[in-house]
């Protein structure tokens, strides 16, 4: 949980040296600003899995050659309402944002706008590209595939990216509806981070390399697989893989390289995007007013023991960035260990005073 983190950071100081340190990997200003915007976000909102904790494998792949700081992104195809991009092995965050921002221009004059993606990278929490098309008054759609991390219903080995979705609904007084989740039972990130801090995970997360459940989140990347959210959330990921991958023309499946590891190679994975007008429907209003009636109604029902309320997806999230915009974003120490190290490598100065040690 964030509130155990011993360091917090404001968000506007860890974007910026979040952003210093990818121009310093070579990034353009404007990406830099880009990529940085997505990770403290994803941080701010308790996403700690795609957040800080990514930079150094970003920075590790720009410097080892294998995503290109400055790649000539191109629509290949298009029509009134779709395109085909190449992201000529970019970061995964510019690419992403490129595509998604064809596809809601393609909204704007046709109705709904859909782009998929082809030769770009892991492009880090895909509530990100989603919540894009919100800002218009539209819903957002953002997907993506990538290196086999998870195994099939049944199997016992990683065969299948988590191939996380996301789907962003604008609302009248509530916030957003903001789904965003990986068709595994945890994001690899979380495992990632709890072997960073340490920390056991339960078991249901993950398998060995046996094929045994673990608690160990070190057996992840030693040949372990993270578990699908069942028979329904592989069959999810298959459906991702196909519109991410085969649609695109992107690479699948073990095609995909293992991003933080292999850094010097190309991810060339692909990612899907799709915006939809609501005014071309109904009355945009009336939509949010009819958006607020679902969410009440769900909130309303009566709790089974030990729920203290109902929460609708992106309330958690949205509740966390409230508190941290405030108090300040949350991290662990290894975290904060790392990005100082990553910044120290690059001749990147690290304001005096960014991390404040937190009392526990």
């Amino acid at each position: 949980m964030a509130s155990e983190a011993p360091y917090s950071a404001s968000f506007r100081g860890l974007k910026a040296l979040a952003r210093d340190i990818f121009i310093g990997s070579g990034l353009p200003p404007d990406d830099a600003e880009l990529v940085a915007d997505a990770l403290v976000t994803a941080d701010l909102r308790g996403t700690n899995s795609h957040g800080m904790i990514r930079l150094p494998f970003y920075v590790k792949r720009l410097l080892d050659g294998g995503t290109k700081a400055k790649p000539d992104i191109k629509v290949l195809a298009e029509g009134p309402s779709y395109a085909l991009i190449d992201g000529d092995n970019g970061m995964g965050q510019v690419v992403a944002a490129y595509s998604m921002h064809v596809a809601i221009e393609k909204a704007k004059t046709a109705g709904t706008g859909f782009a998929v993606a082809r030769n770009s990278s892991h492009f880090g929490a895909a509530a990100y590209y989603s919540m894009m098309a919100v800002d218009e008054g539209m819903i957002g759609i953002a997907a993506t595939n990538g290196p086999p991390v998870m195994a099939p219903w049944g199997g016992r080995e990683a065969r299948i990216g988590n191939n996380p979705l996301s789907v962003a609904v604008p609302s009248g007084h509530h916030g957003p509806i903001v789904l965003d989740m990986a068709m595994s039972v945890v994001a690899g990130g979380k495992v990632r981070l709890a072997a960073k801090k340490g920390e056991k995970i339960p078991l249901g997360w993950v398998v060995n390399r046996e094929g045994k459940a673990t608690e160990d989140p070190n057996d992840l990347p030693s040949g372990g697989a993270l578990l699908p959210l069942g028979y329904k959330g592989f069959g999810l990921a298959v459906a991702l893989e196909i519109l991410c991958g085969a649609l695109s023309g992107a690479r699948v499946l073990d095609e995909i390289p293992e991003w933080f590891k292999a850094t010097g190679d190309e991810v060339g994975n692909g990612h899907m995007f799709a915006a939809i007008d609501i005014s071309r429907f109904c009355e945009l209003e009336s939509f949010k007013s009819r958006v607020d009636h679902i969410v009440e109604a769900l909130k309303d029902t009566p709790l089974m023991e030990g729920f203290k309320e109902i929460l609708v997806p992106g309330e958690p999230e949205a509740r966390m960035a409230d508190i941290q915009s405030k108090s300040g974003i949350a991290l662990p120490e290894p975290v904060v260990r790392d990005l100082i190290s990553t910044a120290e490598s690059l001749g990147v100065a690290v304001p005096e005073g960014l991390f404040c040690q937190k009392r526990v």
